[in-house]
C-alpha cells in the first residue's frame, strides 16, 4: 500500500530587506577596502563587508531591526550611525564621510530618517509592532490591517470572506489579485487566491502593505501586497497575555429591530 500526501508548494518571495551606503573621505573621494559592520541592536547578530573601489558598500537579506552600522579604515577616525530603523522588504542608506585621525577615534551619530527614498521606488506603508499589537482587529486577524492604509478598502466580501487573500481591493484592481506573504513565504493558493493561515496579532513584528510599483519578486501578483514578519528573539525577556471575549450579550441591537423586541 502506497500513501501519498500531497502538500501545496510555497513560493519563495525573495526579501530585499537591506542597508546600502557609500564610503568616502572629508573631500569626497571615495574610499575603497574600509571595514562595514552591521549590528543588530535587538539580537547583537553582526553583519560584515568591504566597500568596493567606487566607496559602496551593501548588505542584503537582513532582518527588520533597529541597527548600528560602523566603518574602520587605517588612518582614518571610526565613524558609526546608530539606530537606523530598518523594516520589512525596505532599503535604507547610509552614507559615510570618513575624517583623518586614529582608528580608536570614533565618530558616533543617529540616524535621520530621509525625506525621500531614493533607492527604491515602491509604494508601501509598514505597521509596526505597537500599531499591530494595539489597533482593534475583528477576530485578531493581522491581514485585516491592510484596511488601515490609503487606498486599500474592504471587498465585496467584507469582513465575511473565508479567505485572507481577497478581502480588500486596492492598487486599482480587483481583489483576486493580491498577495499575502509570511515572512517571505508566499501563503497564497494560486488557484483561488485565498489563504487559510491565520498568524497571531502576538506574533507579527510588523506589517507591509504595498500598492503599486513592486520589485520583480513580485510579479505574480499586481494587487495589493501584504507582508507579514513574525517576531523573532532578543536579548531582553519579553511575553505578551489576552483574554479574547465574544458575546452576544454585548452585541448592539439591530438598527431595523421593531422596538420592543428581543435582539435575535
Amino acid at each position: 500500500m502506497c500513501l501519498t500526501l500531497a502538500l501545496p508548494g510555497l513560493a519563495q518571495l525573495a526579501s530585499n530587506t537591506s542597508i546600502v551606503g557609500n564610503v568616502a573621505d572629508a573631500t569626497g573621494a571615495s574610499i575603497s577596502g574600509a571595514q562595514v559592520t552591521a549590528l543588530n541592536q535587538n539580537t547583537g547578530e553582526t553583519v560584515t563587508a568591504t566597500s568596493n573601489d567606487t566607496g559602496n558598500y551593501e548588505f542584503q537579506f537582513l532582518k527588520a531591526g533597529v541597527y548600528t552600522v560602523s566603518v574602520q579604515k587605517t588612518g582614518f577616525s571610526t565613524s558609526a550611525t546608530k539606530d537606523i530603523n530598518l523594516s520589512a522588504n525596505q532599503t535604507v542608506r547610509s552614507d559615510f564621510a570618513l575624517k583623518v585621525g586614529s582608528v580608536d577615534t570614533r565618530v558616533e551619530v543617529t540616524a535621520d530618517i530621509p525625506p525621500i527614498k531614493t533607492d527604491e521606488a515602491s509604494m508601501n506603508e509598514v505597521i509596526s509592532t505597537k500599531a499591530t499589537a494595539e489597533l482593534p482587529l475583528n477576530g485578531r486577524n493581522p491581514m485585516r490591517l491592510a484596511i488601515t492604509t490609503p487606498g486599500v478598502i474592504l471587498g465585496a466580501r467584507g469582513t465575511n470572506n473565508p479567505g485572507g487573500g481577497e478581502a480588500y481591493i486596492g492598487a486599482g484592481l480587483r481583489e483576486i489579485t493580491n498577495s499575502v506573504s509570511l515572512d517571505g513565504v508566499s501563503i497564497m493558493s494560486n488557484l483561488i487566491t485565498t489563504t487559510t493561515l491565520r498568524p497571531s496579532v502576538d506574533a507579527i513584528a510588523e506589517v507591509q502593505v504595498q500598492t503599486g510599483t513592486y520589485p520583480a519578486q513580485y510579479g505574480g501578483y499586481l494587487g495589493v501586497q501584504v507582508n507579514m514578519i513574525t517576531k523573532s528573539g532578543s536579548n531582553a525577556f519579553h511575553g505578551a497575555a489576552y483574554e479574547f471575549l465574544r458575546n452576544e450579550k454585548l452585541d448592539a441591537k439591530p438598527f431595523f429591530l421593531a422596538q420592543g423586541r428581543k435582539k435575535p
